[in-house]
């Protein structure tokens, strides 16, 4: 469910801010991370902020650092509820076209990332920042650089179902039309993270024969409806 907002959330850091597995549930979360790396491999069990709770009302996030494990064991398990945050934004370039990416695990979603702690700081939570850093390492473009991006907002806060993701999710326009962000792409391989394994520029009927059952980006279809009807 995607929730319109105008202001940043605020973030509070529970106490203890490290979020607390007895023994036992933290045995079964290290099986199951042995079992989900033999099958898909190539992920790595770093450090996350999970979203504790959320105040819809007072537009309150309470957050601690959880492991990446944690949240892939508690989407098929009722007794840890982890739920990440991210921010992400949804570009359209001048020709319309939106900008959708396959990423190298062969999922479809848009620019962005996870929020880190350093997104934080003493005067509140920045998701710009997470949001310049992620579209940096991924398409090596520059959120305050007009050259590169003509406008955004932050717009959105996604809510999502347990062991999912929470995000706030930002629209925008790209100074390229779609063939130019296409060899900008390709010219700037070199500097990528290669997380994007292809870019998609695509409408929104292109969109909608994606396959979006993945409920990481499931609130993609809804994204597109709510700036279409606006």
């Amino acid at each position: 469910m995607l929730k319109k907002i105008r202001d940043v959330p605020v973030i509070k850091k529970i106490e203890p801010f490290q979020v607390q597995l007895d023994s036992d549930l933290k045995s079964k979360v290290e099986r199951n991370w042995e079992k989900y790396l033999q099958k898909n491999g190539g992920y790595w069990d770093g450090d996350l902020l999970s979203v504790t709770h959320f105040d819809i009302d007072a537009n309150i996030l309470e957050i601690g650092k959880a492991k990446y494990s944690w949240l892939v064991y508690s989407r098929n398990h009722k007794d840890l509820d982890i739920r990440s945050l991210f921010v992400a934004i949804l570009f359209k370039t001048l020709d319309n076209k939106y900008v959708i990416i396959k990423n190298n695990h062969n999922k479809i979603n848009i620019i962005g990332g996870m929020v880190e702690e350093k997104d934080l700081s003493s005067e509140g939570f920045h998701p710009d920042f997470c949001l310049q850093r992620e579209l940096l390492e991924e398409l090596n473009l520059d959120l305050y650089n007009r050259q590169h991006v003509f406008n955004y907002q932050m717009k959105y806060l996604k809510i999502p179902k347990p062991g999912r993701n929470y995000g706030i999710v930002y629209t925008g326009v790209l100074n390229f039309n779609s063939s130019e962000l296409l060899k900008y792409f390709v010219d700037n391989q070199s500097k990528l993270d290669h997380e994007i394994s292809e870019l998609l520029l695509l409408d929104k009927e292109e969109i909608g024969n994606l396959d979006m059952t993945d409920n990481d980006i499931s609130y993609l279809k809804e994204l597109i409806d709510f700036e279409t009807d606006e």
